[in-house]
């Protein structure tokens, strides 16, 4: 089987066209790659939406300042 392999590697080379096999093995093989991450973050996505459930949206956090708002007519503190 390897020497079949090799000798169609030596044929391939000779006639010019190995760059082009080359080619669309590395254009297979990264669809191939890029098809299983795909479908791995679509199945951990799905699973993580079950476990956490429908319902449950972004949360709002709560503020960590609090506003004073001055009364118009009243004067500015003044810092000592």
């Amino acid at each position: 089987m390897a020497l079949l392999l090799l000798i169609l590697l030596i044929v391939l080379a000779l006639t010019g066209s190995l760059l082009f096999v080359l080619k669309v093995v590395l254009g297979v093989a990264l669809g191939i790659v890029l098809g299983v991450v795909l479908i791995a973050a679509l199945v951990g996505w799905r699973i993580r939406r079950a476990l956490r459930g429908p319902g449950r949206r972004w949360q709002r956090a709560r503020p960590s300042s609090r506003i004073e708002v001055l009364d118009p007519g009243e004067p500015p503190p003044r810092s000592p």
